[in-house]
């Protein structure tokens, strides 16, 4: 009974205002605990814990308890005031948005909702009702685990029974075959196998449809929140409670009976062999698979209805559907991947089932042989060799008739060949012959190509081909001259490459031929060039020397000066040649013979030419290390220039050498009065700067008192003449020698050779 003041009011016929369970007689639920009261009606009503007053019908309780409005008037009744119609429910708008692609809104969305819901239903009432709606969600999520787990057992423990009793059956009428419960078992492994891919399959499945769902079932979450538990809902969950408790009831003895079966089955198990044992038990455990897979799918089922029922935007459910496809047709790449190997394990196991086969039909004769006698066995053994002889023998046979075939087919592959290789020859034949048909053609049509060309030139081919030879001789003639250009590049670029390595190698013996210019020095005395003749001079000719080499044409007294101003050179002593007869161009091919680098010296500044031949002869010539003289007749201007290049020699060397060549021409030109009034202070001044001189006198041209005249201005003669084919020379003053007879001398271009100076002496 409740009370409101004295009164009284009877509460069996009355339910609970908020979740509809039964009051107690002081009007409090005994499921949610929400305590009732009395209104003016009579009628009992949810008590308010805090809040505003009640204002009779106007509070908005009723209407939102009876489910005519919605949030509105439980706000209104709370004391709030109702929501705007204009204002949209930002929960809803993120959900929208999210339907159309934005990633971020669903985020908002799951934030929102519950956030959202807090301010409008402030107050133990709101806060009872969120709990009651909670708790009657965890509800109806229980019963349908409940339901689906019910059908599955249900379905599992028929399964049970009829495959216990099939096998009982079985097992009492003594058809038991090993043989065929180990193919079934085979079958059996190969269906478990694909009931686990698809199990998998359908897992994956489930998972990407909660995803995509999710979003519904929380919009509908949260309208049923907004919204309250109306009646009808109150009745259902009435009737889904008491449906849930016979469930559950039934659930439980259910399980009672199947652990009594369980254990039954278990001990018959015990009492069969191992391998029946083994077999039934893998059989269970594949009936408990089979189950709880049909539960799964029972529980696809039922969210992929939940999922076409849900309202969505039709962009997200293309996207959705899209993805969908995408995933299935990767899963059955997979799934046909996984038949493949399935396949393959499958003959496999055929193969091992083949092999158990003969084996256990082996035992099973061998079991059947063992209890007969040994007459009965021998008789069935040779049975059996008779059986295997005539195999063997049938076998042989055909091996026999295969062999004879092989012949057979390879005698008509020869045959074949034989008859193959005269074709073989008159097609090569008509290739040939094709080819050379080709090859006149191509001919021909050069040729009246070459015709049309002439035609055209309005000349004969034979002109054409004139014409044509000539261009290719063109070409090779450019040809030609192209690579001789190259080749003379080359051989500039190598020239110079050996002249820079020649004038190091010239420097590096100039160098190394200090000490020997410096024992010049010393013992003032020059080398000739000529090792013979410093020998028989005794170490060579005395500085200041002015010496006359005298003797006809062309018997080696030229040489002789050559090498006594080459080996000048070699040692870094400086030269000077005063020409009357000859150009500088035909003292450097002279001077080639006896050292090949003389032009290196030349640009080192060591070798100076006085050029009185050139200008007279009308040559227009210039040379850097040459001072030319216009007249060969003036000797105050030759003699000029000679001591101009001595004193710059004297600057940097303490003396230096000089070839006259020749004094024959200057007497030609003057008479001998003249000529030794010019070579008297001339030969004066080169002993005093202490240079050796030699001048070169041609025997024939002048008279002896000449030549004595110029002699006695001298210091000395060397000598040459020709006797009966043979060459002799002699050293008439000069300095101490050992010898002043006729020694036998022979020469070349480079060089002279002295003989001995005791033996082949000519008086």
């Amino acid at each position: 009974m409740a009370t409101k003041g004295k009164a009284t009011v009877d509460v069996s016929d009355q339910s609970c205002g908020v979740c509809g369970g039964t009051l107690s007689p002081e009007g409090e639920c005994t499921i949610c605990g929400t305590k009732h009261e009395l209104d003016a009606n009579g009628t009992l009503v949810p008590v308010r814990a805090e809040g505003p007053p009640r204002s009779g019908a106007d509070n908005g309780l009723t209407k939102w308890l009876s489910g005519e409005a919605g949030d509105s008037s439980l706000q209104v009744w709370m004391g709030g005031s109702p929501p705007s119609a204009a204002a949209p429910d930002s929960n809803v708008e993120a959900l929208k948005k999210w339907l159309t692609g934005e990633e971020r809104a669903f985020d908002e969305w799951l934030g929102g909702v519950g956030a959202e819901a807090a301010p409008a239903l402030s107050g133990d009432a709101g806060q009872r009702i969120k709990d009651l709606m909670s708790k009657l969600d965890d509800k109806e999520r229980d019963l349908r685990a409940r339901d689906i787990e019910i059908d599955g057992l249900r379905a599992e423990l028929d399964a049970f029974k009829r495959t216990v009793n099939s096998e009982l059956g079985t097992l009492k009428s003594g058809r038991f075959d090993p043989v065929k419960y180990i193919e079934e078992t085979a079958g059996l492994s190969k269906q478990l196998q694909t009931e686990i891919a698809k199990r998998k399959e359908l897992e994956e499945e489930i998972d990407h449809i909660k995803k995509g769902s999710i979003a519904v079932i929380k919009y509908v979450k949260a309208q049923q929140l907004k919204s309250g538990a109306s009646p009808e809902v109150k009745k259902k969950l009435s009737e889904e409670s008491a449906t849930r408790r016979q469930l559950e009831i039934q659930l439980q003895r259910n399980q009672e009976i199947l652990n009594n079966l369980k254990a039954q089955i278990d001990k018959k198990l015990l009492e069969k062999p191992r391998e029946f044992r083994e077999l039934k038990q893998k059989e269970l455990a594949l009936a408990e698979k089979e189950s709880t897979l049909k539960a799964r799918e029972s529980e696809l089922g039922v969210l992929q209805e939940a999922a076409r029922g849900a309202p969505g935007d039709g962009g997200g459910s293309d996207e959705l559907r899209h993805r969908f496809e995408e995933e299935l047709r990767g899963k059955e790449q997979d799934s046909l991947r996984k038949e493949d190997e399935l396949k393959r394990r499958v003959i496999v196991l055929e193969e091992q089932v083949n092999k158990y086969k003969i084996e256990d039909k082996l035992r099973t004769e061998s079991a059947q042989l063992k209890g007969k006698p040994k007459i009965e066995v021998d008789a069935i053994m040779a049975k059996k060799e008779t059986e295997l002889l005539a195999k063997e023998k049938s076998i042989l046979i055909r091996e026999a008739e295969i062999q004879r075939l092989k012949d057979e087919l390879d005698g008509k592959t020869d045959e074949l060949k034989r008859l193959k290789e005269p074709l073989g020859y008159k097609e090569e034949e008509l290739l040939r012959r094709e080819e050379d048909l080709l090859y006149r053609e191509r001919l021909l049509q050069a040729e009246r190509t070459k015709v049309d060309q002439a035609k055209a030139l309005g000349g004969g081919t034979g002109e054409l081909e004139l014409k044509e030879r000539l261009d290719i001789l063109k070409a090779e003639i450019a040809q030609k001259e192209e690579e001789v250009r190259s080749k003379e590049k080359y051989l500039k670029a190598k020239m110079e490459e050996l002249r820079l390595r020649e004038q190091g190698l010239i420097e590096e013996e100039i160098e190394a031929r200090e000490e020997e210019r410096e024992l010049e020095v010393k013992q003032e005395k020059v080398k000739t060039g000529t090792p013979r003749l410093d020998d028989l001079l005794l170490g060579g000719i005395p500085f200041g020397t002015n010496a006359i080499a005298y003797g006809p044409a062309h018997v080696g007294k030229e040489v002789i000066v050559n090498a006594f101003m080459a080996e000048g050179l070699r040692k870094g002593v400086p030269i000077l040649w005063v020409l009357t007869d000859k150009m500088p161009g035909d003292i450097r091919e002279e001077m080639a013979f006896v050292l090949p680098g003389y032009e290196e010296y030349e640009k080192l500044g060591l070798v100076k030419y006085v050029d009185a031949y050139s200008k007279s002869m009308g040559a227009d010539t210039a040379d850097a290390n040459t001072v030319y003289v216009n007249d060969l007749t003036d000797f105050l201007a030759t003699a000029k220039a000679v001591d101009a290049v001595a004193t710059e020699f004297k600057k940097k060397h303490p003396y230096y050498r000089l070839a006259f060549r020749s004094v024959s021409t200057l007497i030609a030109y003057l008479d001998p009065t003249t000529t030794f009034k010019f070579l008297q202070p001339f030969v004066g001044r080169r002993k005093r700067d202490k240079a050796v001189a030699v001048y070169v006198i041609e025997k024939g041209m002048h008279e002896d008192k000449e030549i004595e005249m110029l002699s006695s201005m001298m210091d000395g003669t060397f000598e040459f003449k020709v006797e009966q084919l043979r060459s002799f020379m002699a050293v008439k003053g000069v300095c101490d020698v050992q010898s002043r007879g006729w020694i036998k001398y022979t020469h070349s271009r480079s060089s002279v050779s002295i003989g001995s100076f005791s033996l082949e002496m000519i008086k």
